[in-house]
């Protein structure tokens, strides 16, 4: 009852065969474009960004920088930031055929296969003699299974450009599809002659030995693979596959442990393992490998068929029918669950639903011979309910170094004013700013950052002695006063003394919304240093922490909260009350924070960083995705891990 689930060689269809295009724009010779070039030149993507949004900041119509954005996103692994930016570029100039290209490629990776055959058509009305364009069309063809267009589109592109690799690799995969494999092995071998070293050709080309039976140069060609790049998924995989067939599960197995060790995410090979597992009585073992199919695409109703049909070897009647549930649910035409069920009522003694089932398994039988089968009609809907993770290259998130379920680690530090050795105060956010800056003679400035200071303890101390010795000639220089030594008590650690100093600005200043804001800032560092004295203290102590524990936290929010009515409009009050709700698990109010701070500050990359966790906490994956492809663009360049891990499925 149990099936496993083999790679279609079609599925050798490297995208990267199409992403690799060079890129056949005719740079501007602006400033910012020429350096958002070069960095992009140096794979420095984030930098490149940068330029690209200084560019559109002064022309927000420049197609070119939408377009060299788009690239370097979609080289993060910002497929949605990608595909906006080049739909401005197209909005901005209709007859772009690359911004059309690149936005095919990326309707290919969303599986939205008609509209990628619009905008390759496009692509292809304003430039009809690129042969990138006709390898991406013919690709599409494959995918729709019109394989007659495919070819002529493969053999155009040959024609017009007899050195095209990757035309004749998509012409050999495809006649290996057909079963012409003499053919599909000399245009293999063209395809190998005229590529540099692309693992996935060699793949292809072992997968056709194979098939002649030629197994000695098969795996000759495997383990060249492995030698040159011992990260290939594909190849370590299809050896598995290999020995598969040979029924040599020991080796097998072995290989597919080594595919899940480079990708824990490729689906296919837990659902292939899992079958061996059946076979050996494995039945723990092989629920496990279908919870892992499930866990990466909730909506494979081939891994909920076959875990009903293990559940049932192990007597778990109740939830291999819930599994069975959840197939007929997703797909009311799949025969064999209405047998499967069918079969499971009757040791139940549940005869009536046993056989209304196996009436019903027998009509879809009568119908259509495979339930499955796909169509025309059936394929886009059938899509995402057969669909396999089975990526060619090992995923690595390691490098966002987040933990996305702990607030204290994933959270960017809170805003706070500091002192810092600068020629320019950022008074963009608060014109009241500048004013603070009297205090020249010191040679300090205020900003609101959320970097850690650069000054040392000596170079506070010694700054707090020099202000403390200043005399305050007006009203406004003593309350600058009162805030910096605030600001510089409170970087000494010495909150009573910056507290102090503090309420010494009057309620009716017009820097009482900064003192309330900076006071909201000390209880958080107060509330923080007495949690983590707790938890050293209570290090093996399990016991629930009480609701005291947080009333530093409680009180942060009341002086944010006096802050925002003060001045409405001060976005890092917003962003701290935010930071701090998410610190008391009040994350309905953390989101509606954030937000409010995006509002009166949409250049606020941390903003929507901390939107985009917090969407990821309550499973809300396309509004995280969005908050983290703008926070990327404004240079959180943590955002773009989180992109790869969460927004790339």
């Amino acid at each position: 009852m149990y099936s496993y689930k083999s790679t279609l060689i079609t599925t050798f269809l490297i995208l990267l065969l199409l992403l690799t295009a060079s890129t056949k724009a005719q740079f501007l010779k602006d400033n910012l474009i020429k350096k958002g070039q070069e960095e992009l030149a140096i794979n420095n993507f984030t930098g490149a960004i940068k330029y690209f949004n200084q560019e559109l900041e002064t022309n927000p119509d420049n197609h070119l920088a939408y377009y060299l954005r788009g690239i370097a996103k979609h080289e993060l692994g910002d497929k949605v930031g990608a595909y906006n930016d080049f739909s401005s570029t197209i909005y901005f100039h209709p007859g772009f055929s690359m911004a059309y290209y690149k936005r095919c490629l990326l309707k290919l990776d969303f599986k939205d296969y008609y509209n990628a055959l619009t905008d390759i058509n496009k692509a292809l009305n304003y430039n009809v003699t690129n042969t990138d364009f006709y390898v991406a069309r013919g690709y599409i063809y494959c995918l729709l299974n019109d394989t007659t267009n495919a070819l002529h589109d493969f053999n155009t592109a040959i024609f017009l450009e007899g050195t095209n690799g990757f035309a004749y690799l998509n012409k050999s995969v495809l006649e290996a599809d057909q079963k012409h494999y003499d053919k599909a092995l000399a245009n293999i071998n063209k395809s190998i002659s005229l590529l540099q070293f692309l693992p996935n050709a060699f793949v292809i080309r072992a997968f056709i030995e194979l098939n002649i039976k030629d197994t000695i140069a098969a795996i000759k060609d495997y383990e060249f693979i492995i030698s040159k790049d011992s990260t290939c998924v594909l190849a370590f995989y299809n050896l598995g596959l290999h020995y598969l067939g040979l029924n040599n599960f020991d080796k097998t197995i072995n290989y597919f442990n080594k595919v899940i060790e480079l990708n824990p995410f490729h689906s296919e090979c837990y659902y292939n393992r899992a079958a061996i597992y059946v076979q050996q009585t494995k039945y723990v073992e092989a629920i496990s490998d279908y919870d892992h199919v499930i866990k990466i695409n909730p909506l494979n109703i081939n891994a909920y068929f076959n875990r009903a049909y293990v559940k049932q070897l192990m007597s778990d009647y109740s939830n291999a029918l819930n599994d069975l549930g959840k197939v007929i649910d997703l797909y009311p035409k799949f025969q064999k669950a209405y047998s499967l069920r069918s079969h499971i009522y009757s040791q139940l003694n549940n005869f009536e639903a046993s056989e209304k089932d196996r009436k019903f398994a027998n009509l879809l039988y009568n119908i259509r011979d495979d339930s499955l089968a796909f169509n025309k009609s059936d394929s886009i809907y059938l899509l995402p309910l057969l669909d396999f993770r089975s990526e060619s290259q090992a995923m690595d998130t390691s490098s966002g170094h987040v933990q996305y379920k702990s607030f204290k680690i994933m959270q960017k530090d809170n805003y706070s004013l500091i002192p810092e050795n600068s020629s320019n105060p950022l008074s963009f956010y608060n014109m009241q700013i500048e004013l603070l800056n009297q205090n020249r003679s010191i040679n300090l400035k205020l900003k609101i950052d959320n970097n850690d200071t650069k000054l040392s303890y000596d170079n506070l101390a010694e700054s707090k002695t020099l202000l403390d010795s200043l005399s305050s000639h007006n009203k406004s220089l003593k309350e600058s006063n009162c805030i910096w030594k605030c600001i510089l008590s409170s970087s000494l650690k010495n909150y009573r003394e910056a507290l102090l100093s503090i309420s010494q600005v009057s309620d009716t200043s017009v820097y009482s919304y900064l003192a309330t804001f900076l006071k909201g800032n000390i209880y958080i560092e107060i509330g923080q240093q007495e949690e983590d004295t707790k938890n050293k203290n209570n290090l093996f102590d399990n016991t629930n922490s009480s609701t005291d524990d947080y009333k530093n936290y409680t009180q942060a929010i009341n002086e944010f909260t006096a802050s925002i009515n003060k001045n409405g409009k001060f976005s890092f009050a917003y962003y701290n009350r935010a930071f701090t709700k998410s610190l008391l698990n009040d994350i309905s109010g953390a989101l509606l924070d954030y937000s409010s701070c995006i509002f009166f500050d949409n250049t606020n990359g941390n903003a929507y960083y901390n939107r985009g966790l917090l969407h990821i906490l309550t499973s809300d994956y396309q509004n995280a995705c969005s908050d983290f492809s703008k926070a990327g663009e404004l240079g959180v360049s943590e955002a773009y891990s989180l992109l790869y891990k969460y927004c790339t499925k």
